[in-house]
Formats: structure tokens, sequence, C-alpha cells
């Protein structure tokens, strides 16, 4: 009589290993950064809490635990992009080579920052992007958090230039946009839409842009006298 084969004994599986649970810190660092990423390709309107949540693995529950309103989230957002822009030392880099009058060091600076906080933090831009095309409060809070601050203190530096004769006595206002634009512009093109648009590096490129803006600084004579004269010449 044949005997049926033995069956060999399945050992029993092993149970999964438990995942290292996150410390709250982390846990807060985590939901961040997700929440950042997502926003930035889908923008506000295209990113629910909830995507946030289960891009972390966590219940809805978890993340407002850590961000009780949309409006903590923002402000989070915030803070982090604030920690790594590194505001407080670059102004106190600026306010040094103010105290100096070294007034080519001081555009070329305020460029290579503008320049450097797109390359290293292009999410946070490109999320702040999609955040104005729908209207969302974020820019405002970007402003008045942030950006207010540092545009009055680059004011007040132009305006002491104009009384001490070395810039041109144009509105302050208007020149402070005129030495962030061309930095703005590059970067937006290179960073946000991917787009070649100088040939050089980043360092070099603020060299140039602050060789132009001093030269357009400088007090020669005033724009709308060269205009009139301009002018003048065509209708004779």
């Amino acid at each position: 009589m044949n005997t049926p084969p033995a069956v060999p004994l399945l050992s029993p599986l092993a149970p999964p290993a438990p995942r290292a649970r996150l410390s709250s810190d982390d846990r807060r660092r985590q939901l961040l950064s997700h929440a950042i990423a997502l926003f930035s390709k889908h923008g506000f309107s295209g990113t629910r809490t909830k995507d946030i949540a289960a891009a972390c693995g966590v219940s809805e529950a978890i993340l407002y635990r850590h961000f009780a309103t949309k409006e903590d989230l923002y402000h989070a957002i915030l803070d982090t992009h604030e920690a790594a822009a590194g505001k407080d030392e670059w102004l106190t880099e600026m306010r040094a080579i103010a105290d100096r009058r070294d007034d080519l060091e001081f555009i070329r600076c305020m460029l290579a920052h503008i320049l450097k906080s797109f390359r290293e933090d292009t999410a946070f831009h490109r999320l702040m992007l999609y955040a104005g095309l729908e209207g969302h409060s974020l820019p405002g809070l970007f402003h008045e958090r942030m950006s207010s601050s540092t545009f009055e203190f680059l004011r007040n530096y132009v305006v002491l230039r104009q009384r001490e004769g070395a810039f041109r006595k144009d509105n302050p206002d208007a020149l402070v946009m005129l030495l962030a634009s061309p930095a703005l512009q590059y970067a937006t093109s290179k960073y946000i839409f991917g787009l070649k648009v100088f040939p050089g590096t980043d360092n070099e490129a603020a060299e140039e842009f602050a060789k132009l803006l001093i030269a357009a600084l400088r007090p020669n004579l005033p724009v709308s006298k060269t205009i009139s004269k301009k002018t003048s010449k065509r209708k004779a």
C-alpha cells in the first residue's frame, strides 16, 4: 500500500515589523513637507487636507491635531520658508554692507539672496505662484510677515543714498522694485518655468545685473528731462 507523501509543515508567518512611530515634531515636519509638495504641484484648490494626510499615511484627525485650521498650516509653511531662507543672517550681512556704503555689493548681495531662495526652495515659490493665481490669502500673509520689512529696509537704504547724492532722486519705491525685478524675473524663468535665459551661473547673473542696476541708479540726467529732449528733437 502506497503511503501519501508527507506534507511539510508550514512555518507561521512572522508578523510585520511595526513601523517606527514619529515624534510629534517629526510628524509635523513630515506633514508640512508633503503639504508644500502637494500645494506646489496641484495648487490650493486642487489639494485637500485628506490628500496631505494620506501622503503621510495618517488620518485627517492627525493632521488637525498638529494644525487646527488651514490658517495654522499656512503660517507654518511661512515659518518653514523663513527658517530656510536665513533672512536674519542675510539682513545682518546687508546692514554691514550698507554701513560701508558699498552700493554695488549691496545690490549684488540682494540679488544673490533672491536667486538662492528660488534655487533652494523652488517648491515654496511655485506654491506662492499658485496661491497668487488662485486669489489665495498666502501671498498677503507672506507680504505682511516677511517681505514688507525687507522692502522697508531696502527703501530706507535707497532714500539714504539719495540724500547723500549717490542715487538719483526718483521715486524710492519704484527704485526698490527696479532693484529686485531682474532677479525675480530671472529666477522665475529658470526655476519655475525651466527656461535657460542666461548662459552663466546664478552668481554671474547677480554680478551682471548689479553692474547694470548701479549704472541706472547713479544721479545722471533725470529721465523726465531725457524724454523731453528726445520729444523736442522728434517735433523739430
